[in-house]
Formats: C-alpha cells, structure tokens, sequence
C-alpha cells in the first residue's frame, strides 16, 4: 500500500517521515526542500570531480607519447622539440611540470602523472627545466644526485 504524499511512498515510511518532522520541529515540506537542494548539491559535486578525473585511455596514450619523446631525448631543448612533435609541451606549474596542448595552452595533466617526475627529469638532463619559476628545486635534485653518486663510490 503507498500513501500519497507529494509523490507515491509506502505508507508506514511516510507515517515515519512525518514523526521524524515532529520530533525535529520542522514541516515536511521544509525537510523535503532541503533534501532536494542536498541532492541537487551532491550531484553537482559528483559531476565536478568527474571532470577533475583524467580519462585513463587518455592517460595511456599521453605516457606512451611522453616515454617516446623521452627515449628520444637528452636535453630538455630535445624534450620540447620531441613532446612539440608530438602535438604536446611542457610548462613549468608549481614544483614541476604541466603537460599542455600548445596550440589551446590547455592543461592535459601534470607532467608527473605520464612520466618521470620534474626533479627525476632535472637529474636525467642536469639541468633545471629553462625559466622554471622555482630553480632551488633543480638545486637540490642536482645536490641529491651527486650526494647519492658519491655515496656509491668507494
């Protein structure tokens, strides 16, 4: 058996609802409203971090073309030359580095998310990243690398 509230509902859930009103001290209709506009907010919040979330088909190709301009490269003038070949480039974003479509300058992902990390790149091509805003991180990747080299050594 449903009861008609506002909308179909089965009737003992609704004698329940009405109950958890009266002991709250508020109207139905009040609890509804801000059922809805929670609802409402909840999808909205949903729908945001959706888009947030990088596809991971899209992902794999960009690693996939990030490892090939890499394999290809010594220097971080090769690097652009081979990620620019490939319709891609690197820009400095905080501690390391944003890869961008440079024809819409639109953010794909953060470097880190389909290569090597900005301070494993530094190492690799001893060098900071050119007019990267932070070169104290380039420094100490550099400083680490050397620590941990004459570490190895006899």
């Amino acid at each position: 058996m449903t009861h008609h509230a506002p909308f179909p509902c089965d009737h003992q859930l609704w004698q329940r609802f009405l109950v958890a009103c009266q002991s709250r001290d508020e109207t139905p209709g009040a609890v509804l409203r801000d059922l809805v506009r929670l609802e409402v907010q909840r999808v909205e919040r949903r729908a945001a971090r959706r888009d947030d979330i990088i596809d991971e088909q899209l992902l794999g190709r960009l690693r996939l073309l990030v490892a090939e301009a890499l394999y290809a490269s010594r220097s971080w003038v090769q690097m652009q030359a081979a990620l620019r070949a490939r319709g891609l480039q690197y820009v400095p974003a905080g501690g390391g580095l944003n890869l961008i479509d440079p024809e819409t300058s639109e953010v794909l992902c953060k470097g880190s998310q389909v290569g090597p990390s900005y301070q494993d790149l530094v190492r690799r091509f001893g060098t900071g990243f050119p007019g990267h805003p932070r070169p104290s991180l380039a420094a100490v990747a550099l400083t680490r690398s050397e620590g941990a080299m004459a570490a190895e050594s006899p």
